[in-house]
Parts: structure tokens; C-alpha cells; sequence
């Protein structure tokens, strides 16, 4: 249906919202903070719907294929067609219709509040749930959290657009309807408010917070009473914890160096795949079906080599669902993730351990063949994941990268746990616990996103026992990335497009930057009985000082003069040598101090609309005018620090 007939039937809503209900009826703040708890609760229910849409899809497509491919080959052909047919269809419809709904949502969130005030169509949420749902349903290696983000904000933001409120809180609502998305998709609601606030809107600015925990909290309260889990978090029994043992700590760090660079591997085959798909494959349905074909292919003769993983739960044995999941290369791959994040080494655990473990069966005990059974197993997983996820979004498909990057921190982890146990079982923990660590390490280094990362690892788990290997991972990964390469996954498909955002958290460049380091200490003034064409004189001498200070006859500043003052002057009939400095001046502009930072000057800029700021400094009670900064000189240095960093 098209959106212009939709729009047309909710033309007499809007118009009677936006007369009784509109901002300025009802104060802003507590409206936005209504909106908000109204956008957590549809978040949560397009979460809930989204993960009923891929089980749906699921059950009609890629399961009945799986049961055919017991008994027939023809089985096996459904089962390579599956993802094909989804991508086609998603990226056909998407790219047609709904270009910002193609790839996995967060960058296109993340520029519509930096570059367009916030304002998300209205359809894109629709579009993007179903396309999704379609795409991941079907097969697509990538995951859900991405567009449930893009449809959280961009309820968010049409609720604030039909109640006509400011740029700012719509923003806010935005970023609020993403927080939301986090917290119904992974029962992680204060995972959902740093990720708002750290990758969203690149600031924890105190005003924004209120609706942005609102929403979340709503949305998670949702979750709780109507999803799958309700309670449980997403990966429950997990047993793993730290005790502190110093001979662990050397294999932890060793692992978030290792995910670092797997981060930063995975953000570049992301987009070095797409560019080569779209040069060799110019036609986008064509290559829908290329990279579709390559998905069906690698994903289905992998589950016929491995139907489900070497040894499994007690817990996946007894359970239909669980004993047959879906290929592990197809999905989002949480049962994988799943799987990985409870293996141990049974060499490890005593009699105690054993009779404990068994209440949980959850818990793989592995002996050493078996571990060797699962390196083989795991080792492909982890080279193969990046390069299927990277195919289905370079052909046209509609899902997230979260979770793909939480497999392949998980599998990553996961072989190096098993390496370690193998090798060198007393100087590290069971395989599971680097899985665990690994999903928080890669998170951290695709995102950049640190506190994120370690929270919603957190929260996936409900286990704080082992926290602070994941943050000392994380960290690490973190470093890596940005040494390596600067620009997380989110930020380098912007710049490709030539739209890099400078996010406020950049700012921090130049808070250490002092107004003295970047002032002019040589500049002209005049005085102010000097007429306008002595000044015009003066200004023509001195073209590079935007604003030219004007001085009383006790040296003290008395206003500056701006170019537009000069030419309002001129554009009048009266004779310049009867208007004298004093006469359009700006009168005691906000002056700023030669130890104030950058970041503070930037903002005395803003306040008055000025180009110049002139710097002073007490002298036996006497203000002293010592140099002037200009503004395009502060954004110079700026820019120069950013390329610095």
C-alpha cells in the first residue's frame, strides 16, 4: 500500500493532535518523557514481533527444507534456495522503495540525528521490520538487534514529529526509541541507554537520559511479561567466573588483542566485499542472487558435514528444538553462541564440580578428544561467519551486525580457550569463559563502543563473576581497533558516502587546548573616535582579522566591529566620516580568558553569533585586551587534532 494513501487517512489525526496536543498545549518535558515511555512499549513489541516473524519464517521455509533434506537431495536444493529467494525479495523492495532500510540500520540512525534534526520516515519502521524478519528468517547470516535499533528510533521520531517538537527532543526520542530496541532484544535495558548514549547520540548529556531510561525500561517490562525469556537473560546458567588468579590475566590480554584485530578484520571485509560484489556484479538483483547462492552454499554443505556441533548439552539432547537447530552459518547464530559459552574442560572440574554441573545442563564437559573435536569444528566458523555476513549485506540484505559480531567473538574465544586447555591447561580458565570474554572484546572493537560492549555482555549473561576479564578485553580490542583503524563499523559506511560526523564525544580533542595556544597576540585596533573610513582603511590592511577591536582612551576594550557592521554603514546614505567607531561597535562582547580551553571558547562563540572573541586578563583590577580568537582558526586546529587522533 502506498505510503501517500496511509499518510492521506492520518492527515485529520495529525492535524487534531497538532492543534490540542502540539508543543506549547503541553510543556515539552513531560511530554517527550510520555512520548518516550509510549516509543518503549512499541519498541518492545516490534521486538517481540520481529523474533516471532523469524521463527515464523523459519517454520515455513528453512525447517521444512531440513526435513526434506533427510530423505531427498532436493532437500539440500531448498535449503541453498532459501536465503537466495529472501534477498531478493528485501533487496528489490528496500532498494526501490526504502533505500536507508538496506544494511543493518545503526549508521543511518546515527546520521539522521547528526545531519537530519532527528527526523526518520515514518514507514521505515514497518519496512524494516518485515524486511528483516524476511531476510533473517530465510537464512541471512546477520542479526536482529540492528533493525529493531532503526525501528525503535524511528518511532521515536515520528511520535515527536506528529506532536511537532524541537530538533533537540526529537533527538532524543530517536535515540530513545533505540535504547528501547537494545533493551526488548537483549533484556539488557542499561546496555540500551549507554548504547544510545555512546553510539547514538555520542554524548551522555544529562537532559537527554530521562526519556532515553524510560523508554528502555518500558521496553524491557515489555519484554519481561510478553517475550520468550521473560525473566531469564539471554544466555542463562552461565558458570564461568574470575577469581582474580594472576596467571589468567596474560591469556585474557592476549585475547582481546586477538579480537581487536579480528574487529578490525571483519569491519574491512564488510566493506571491501561490497565494493568488489557491486564492481564484478553491477546489477543489484543479480547479485542479490550471487551472494545469496554463496550464503546457501558454504551454509548448507557445512550442516551437512555438521548437523549440530560434536558434543552437545545434556539440556540440547532432551529437547526437539534445540537438538536440530537451524544451520549454524545461517541466522543470527545464538545457538551456537549459545553452545560455545558453556564448554568446559572436564580434566578441570572435580567430583563436586561434576555433581554441581549436572543440575545445570546447560554445561558441556569436554574431554580432550573432544576438544579437538570442537577446535575443527569452530575453526572454520570463525573465518567463514565474517565473509557470509559480509555477502548478505553486500547483497541487499536488511539486518544488523551485533550479533555476528557477538558469534564471532564467542567462536573466537571459544578456539583459543580450547588451544590454551589443550596446551597449557593451568595457566587459563575453561574454554567457555574466553567465549564469553571474546563476545564483548569483538563488540567493543566493531563498535568502538567500550562501556556498551562490557555491559551488554553483562546483561546477556546476568553473570558479574567474570566482569573484569571482559572489560580488560574489551578495552584492549577497543585500542587495537582504533590504532589500526580509527573509524568503528557505523562511522565507515558514512565516510565512504563522504558523510563523516564529527559526534560530540570528539570534542574531547580540544578540551586540552588552551585559548593562548591558538589566540592571535599581533592585531590592529581602533579607536573609538575613529570614523569608518579610517576603519575601512585599517581592515583593508589587516584581511586575515575578521573583527577589528575598538579601543577607549584608557586602553580598555570598549566593543569590537564586525564586517557586517561596516557594511550597514556603507549601504546607507550617510557619509562615513560622520560615523564614528563607537557608533556600531558591538558593545561589550562576551570576552574569554587565555587559560580557558577550546571546548569553552567554542561555546562563547555560540552564545553571541561573533566570529571573534577578544582575550583578556586582570591586571591590577584593569581589564587588558592581549589577542584576539578567531573562530575559523579554532576550527582549524580542530580539525587538525581530529586527523591527529
Amino acid at each position: 500500500m502506498p505510503w501517500s494513501r496511509i499518510r492521506g487517512w492520518m492527515a485529520p489525526v495529525q492535524d487534531w493532535l497538532a492543534l490540542h496536543l502540539k508543543r506549547g498545549t503541553i510543556p515539552a518535558q513531560p511530554l517527550t518523557i510520555t512520548l518516550a515511555g509510549i516509543v518503549g512499549i512499541l519498541a518492545g513489541y516490534s521486538s517481540i514481533f520481529l523474533s516471532m516473524m523469524i521463527h515464523w519464517v523459519e517454520d515455513w521455509t528453512l525447517r521444512p527444507a531440513m526435513q526434506l533434506a533427510h530423505n531427498h537431495w532436493i532437500g539440500l536444493i531448498a535449503l541453498i534456495l532459501c536465503p537466495v529467494i529472501g534477498l531478493v525479495i528485501v533487496s528489490w523492495y528496500t532498494r526501490k522503495y526504502y533505500p536507508e532500510a538496506v544494511g543493518h540500520g545503526v549508521p543511518e540512525v546515527v546520521k539522521a540525528i547528526a545531519r537530519k534534526d532527528g527526523v526518520i520516515r515514518p514507514p521505515v519502521a514497518i519496512v524494516k521490520l518485515l524486511a528483516s524478519g524476511l531476510c533473517i528468517g530465510t537464512g541471512s547470516s546477520i542479526g536482529r538487534e540492528g533493525p529493531i535499533v532503526q525501528i525503535g528510533a524511528a518511532f521515536g521520531s515520528t511520535a515527536a514529529q506528529i506532536f511537532q517538537l524541537s530538533a533537540r527532543n526529537i533527538k532524543v526520542l530517536a535515540a530513545a526509541g533505540a535504547a528501547a530496541g537494545i533493551s526488548a532484544t537483549f533484556h539488557a535495558p542499561i546496555a540500551g541507554v549507554i548504547f544510545a548514549s555512546e553510539i547514538i547520540l555520542g554524548n551522555f548529556a544529562v537532559e537527554s537520559l530521562s526519556a532515553i531510561v524510560i523508554a528502555a525500561v518500558l521496553a524491557n517490562v515489555v519484554q519481561q511479561n510478553q517475550g520468550d525469556h521473560g525473566l531469564a537473560p539471554e544466555f542463562p546458567h552461565i558458570e564461568h567466573k574470575f577469581d582474580g588468579a594472576y596467571h589468567e590475566l596474560p591469556s585474557y590480554i592476549f585475547l582481546g588483542i586477538v579480537c581487536g584485530l579480528m574487529a578490525v578484520g571483519f569491519t574491512k571485509l564488510l566493506y571491501w566485499f561490497e565494493d568488489q560484489s557491486e564492481f564484478w556484479i553491477p546489477k543489484h538483483w543479480v547479485r542479490s542472487i550471487a551472494c545469496g547462492l554463496l550464503l546457501g552454499v558454504i551454509g548448507t554443505t557445512y550442516y551437512v558435514i555438521y548437523p549440530v556441533a560434536p558434543e552437545q548439552s545434556v539440556a540440547a539432547q532432551h529437547d526437539p528444538k534445540r537438538s536440530e537447530p537451524i544451520p549454524v552459518l545461517y541466522g543470527t547464530g545464538y545457538a551456537a553462541i549459545s553452545h560455545t559459552l558453556h564448554l568446559e574442560n572436564a580434566e578441570k572440574l572435580s567430583d563436586r564440580d561434576l555433581n554441581e554441573a549436572d543440575s545445570h545442563h546447560e554445561n558441556v564437559r569436554l574431554s580432550r578428544q573432544q576438544m579437538w573435536q570442537h577446535l575443527i569444528w569452530l575453526l572454520p566458523l570463525v573465518l567463514v561467519k565474517p565473509f557470509l555476513t559480509s555477502a548478505c549485506l553486500a547483497g541487499g540484505g536488511s539486518g544488523g551486525i551485533f550479533a555476528p559480531s557477538l558469534f564471532i567473538g564467542a567462536t573466537t574465544g571459544a578456539v583459543i580457550g580450547l588451544i590454551l586447555n589443550l596446551f597449557a591447561p593451568d595457566y587459563c580458565d575453561h574454554p567457555g569463559a574466553y567465549a564469553l570474554v571474546g563476545m564483548g572484546a569483538v563488540v567493543a572493537g566493531t563498535t568502538h563502543g567500550t562501556l556498551s560492549a562490557i555491559v551488554v555482555v553483562y546483561e546477556l549473561t546476568d553473570d558479574y563473576r567474570i566482569i573484569l576479564p571482559i572489560m580488560a578485553a574489551a578495552g584492549i580490542s577497543s585500542l587495537i581497533a582504533r590504532w589500526v583503524d580509527p573509524e568503528s563499523i557505523y562511522e565507515k559506511k558514512l565516510s565512504r558516502r563522504g558523510e563523516s560526523i564529527a559526534r560530540s564525544h570528539d570534542l574531547h580533542h580540544i578540551e586540552n587546548i588552551a585559548v593562548r595556544d591558538v589566540m592571535v597576540r599581533k592585531f590592529p585596533t581602533v579607536k573609538h573616535t575613529d570614523n569608518v573610513m579610517q576603519i575601512i582603511k585599517i581592515a583593508r590592511e589587516n584581511p586575515h582579522i575578521e573583527s577589528i577591536p575598538v579601543m577607549n582612551e584608557d586602553g580598555t576594550l570598549h566593543g569590537i566591529i564586525r564586517p557586517e557592521d561596516l557594511h550597514r554603514v556603507l549601504d546607507t546614505d550617510v557619509s562615513p566620516y560622520l560615523v564614528n567607531a563607537h557608533d556600531i561597535a558591538m558593545i561589550s562582547p562576551i570576552a574569554v580568558s587565555p587559560d580557558e580551553n577550546l571546548l569553552e571558547a567554542l561555546r562563547d562563540f555560540g552564545t553571541r553569533d561573533v566570529g571573534t572573541l577578544p582575550v583578556e586578563i586582570q591586571t591590577a583590577g584593569k581589564r587588558v585586551l592581549i589577542g584576539l580568537l578567531i573562530r575559523a582558526d579554532v576550527m582549524a586546529r580542530y580539525r587538525e587534532e581530529l586527523l591527529k587522533n
